[in-house]
């Protein structure tokens, strides 16, 4: 029960992180003025506004699992653990998807 706490923690604050990243990518297409460069503003918009979004559902999901798995006195640590990998997947897909929607030319 110790090891679910501690992983539901981490995972808590590694959310509120990746949400405010995620937010923090809308500031690479302010380079999207400059001579040479596109940017696909759409898919931007849509990385940053659903990005935090799937970051709170994929915590919100893990932590019901993990309240229902303690209450049927099972272990729930691999869930935690398994939710906080999901959680930095969704991170590394979202900055990959951001840094793809600009390109900086010459």
């Amino acid at each position: 029960m110790v090891a679910t706490v501690v992983l539901l923690l981490l995972g808590a604050v590694a959310t509120v992180v990746a949400s405010r990243g995620i937010q923090f990518m809308a500031l690479s297409f302010g380079s999207c003025d400059a001579p040479g460069n596109r940017c696909d503003e759409g898919l931007g918009g849509t990385v940053v506004t659903l990005g935090p979004v799937v970051v709170a559902l994929v915590f919100l999901v893990t932590l019901v699992l993990c309240v229902l798995r303690l209450v049927r006195r099972r272990l729930a640590w691999p869930v935690a653990l398994l939710g906080l990998g999901v959680l930095v997947v969704v991170f590394v897909v979202a900055r990959l998807l951001a840094g793809g929607a600009v390109s900086i030319g010459i």
